[in-house]
């Protein structure tokens, strides 16, 4: 058989990830609800998900000169998510700082106002038990959803205003494993991705 002159086949419609991506926090799954997480907010320019592997060849005398197979091993690996925060609320700038939010004493500001102020050092609390990002498989309309557990945003704070536009805030969260996932050598990330049933692989 000949080799195609394009890699487009009558399947590949149906493997697109469309549109914009979902950030939810908390997500967990159970048979009789099925998938359910806390929004996280709205976004603007869509949500990038990161995971990068960095590999180390072992140096053995006389094989610098090529790689060789069998010979290399993971030596990292980090999974982020980032997105552009559109909705703005005084818990999206506490969790961009992992700092502290109360109410505003009356020698602060009006009522109903909060305080955030950064904190010195991090607590179990500041990291959420997970942040999903989920897109949507063309061919199916299911959910592609990728898991970040133990996610903390590493980003710090920026905001920038302009005149006709919206300020958003752009937050990097990363997973962390915690000591179980560690002692079983075990990632603290996973990407769902659904059985679609026209045979696509």
């Amino acid at each position: 058989m000949a080799l195609k002159k394009t890699g487009y086949t009558d399947k590949t419609s149906k493997t697109y990830l469309i549109n914009s991506a979902t950030i939810f926090t908390g997500v967990t799954y159970s048979v009789e609800e099925g998938f359910t997480g806390e929004l996280h907010g709205a976004t603007s320019g869509g949500v990038t998900l990161t995971i990068e592997q960095t590999y180390r060849d072992i140096e053995v005398d006389s094989t610098s000169h090529m790689k060789l197979k069998g010979n290399k091993v993971l030596e990292a690996a980090t999974a982020t998510a980032t997105a552009n925060m559109k909705e703005i609320t005084a818990e999206t700038i506490r969790r961009s700082l992992n700092g502290t939010i109360t109410d505003a004493g009356a020698d602060e500001a009006p009522v109903g106002y909060k305080v955030i102020r950064t904190k010195r050092m991090l607590e179990d609390s500041d990291y959420l038990s997970n942040i999903a990002i989920v897109g949507t498989l063309s061919g199916t309309e299911e959910p592609v959803i990728a898991i970040l557990d133990n996610a903390l945003c590493t980003s710090g704070l920026e905001i920038a205003t302009e005149d006709n536009n919206e300020a958003v805030i752009e937050q990097t969260y990363e997973a962390h494993a915690d000591h179980e996932q560690l002692e079983k050598d075990e990632f603290p990330w996973k990407i769902l991705y659904p059985d679609t049933s026209g045979g696509i692989e």
